[in-house]
């Protein structure tokens, strides 16, 4: 098969995401009018108190900084001296789920962990555009603002597909990249969460307490689900009371402006491509098709690990990016 053609049949999958998967959800549920959200304010929750206590207990300091015209909020830690790690959540997460992988990092590393725009703690304005390659543009000035070092840059989910827009637009600020379950080509299976979008339901956009339980399921494969029953208590009526925003960030989030493997294909720069082999989200098989277009990459899967390994086997993780970094890391000029 030539280039031409592998390339070809990429391109499909990745359309067949969008349109027969993403746009049918919307086509049933459009995203929420401008006058809605701009009604929509942040709300207190209890969520928001557990926040500052995990963020106290990590030793991270919790700061913001204004980029194009937004306030974003980021976690900061561990050795300024030391080679700089920014961690990119995913959709409808927040800054929190790097903190049990933090621990294992923040003594030898300099830590960076942003709430994406629009996302947690950093600010939505229904007026700006959150599609890929304008947060990428964003969360690259953020990281110039607090260091002028390349960093190396872990994107989990939506967040790494943010992550390799980066890279391939802003080479020189990224040492390394990893693609942790990250959005983008599709596997060899449909996943549940691939059905639920078809079928009109996205588990992404949780409404109810029930929903949120489900999402949780569906993210993490620990049996009996530890997250589902300890966490849903505390944080569903954050989700609840961000549906209509994450509605809204989800229809930005697949615009593209770009195919991703020509993103992939401008990536230079040293790559790791980790799964959790149990992803009911996004299939372990998609790392295969990312390898496809990044031969030279690493690969590690855990098994007995879902879509969220940072929170399932942080450990193992950490101990998996430290030898990676290990290997590609520029001396400081």
């Amino acid at each position: 098969m030539s280039n031409k053609q592998i390339n070809s049949t990429a391109e499909a999958a990745i359309n067949s995401f969008i349109e027969g998967a993403a746009k049918p959800f919307l086509a049933q549920h459009p995203a929420p009018s401008l006058a809605e959200l701009e009604r929509w304010r942040p709300a207190k929750t209890q969520w928001n108190q557990v926040r500052k206590l995990q963020t106290r207990l990590s030793g991270l300091q919790r700061k913001s900084k204004m980029v194009d015209g937004l306030t974003l909020y980021y976690l900061e830690g561990g050795d300024p001296r030391k080679p700089t790690v920014v961690l990119l959540h995913g959709f409808g997460s927040n800054k929190e789920n790097w903190l049990l992988m933090s621990g294992f990092l923040k003594a030898k590393y300099h830590l960076v962990i942003p709430d994406l725009p629009g996302y947690g703690e950093s600010e939505f304005n229904p007026h700006k555009d959150y599609r890929l390659s304008l947060q990428a543009e964003r969360l690259s000035q953020l990281v110039s603002l607090i260091t002028t070092r390349p960093v190396h840059l872990v994107g989990n989910s939506m967040g790494g597909a943010t992550a390799a827009v980066w890279a391939a637009h802003f080479p020189q600020q990224v040492m390394t990249i990893t693609l942790m379950n990250s959005a983008g080509l599709r596997g060899n299976k449909v996943t549940q969460f691939e059905t639920l979008l078809v079928e009109g339901k996205n588990p992404l956009i949780p409404r109810s307490y029930k929903e949120v339980a489900a999402l949780f399921k569906l993210a993490t494969y620990q049996r009996p689900n530890l997250f589902s029953w300890a966490i849903t208590p505390i944080i569903y009526r954050d989700f609840i009371h961000r549906s209509i925003v994450n509605h809204r960030l989800f229809s930005d989030a697949i615009v593209v402006d770009e195919g991703l493997i020509s993103i992939l294909e401008d990536i230079q720069q040293p790559t790791l491509i980790m799964w959790g082999a149990e992803d009911a989200i996004l299939d372990v098989s998609c790392a295969e098709e990312i390898k496809t277009y990044l031969p030279e990459a690493e690969e590690v899967v855990f098994p007995k690990v879902g879509h969220l390994p940072m929170l399932e086997a942080p450990l193992k993780t950490a101990n998996a990016l430290k030898q990676f970094w290990k290997k590609n890391t520029i001396s400081k000029p």
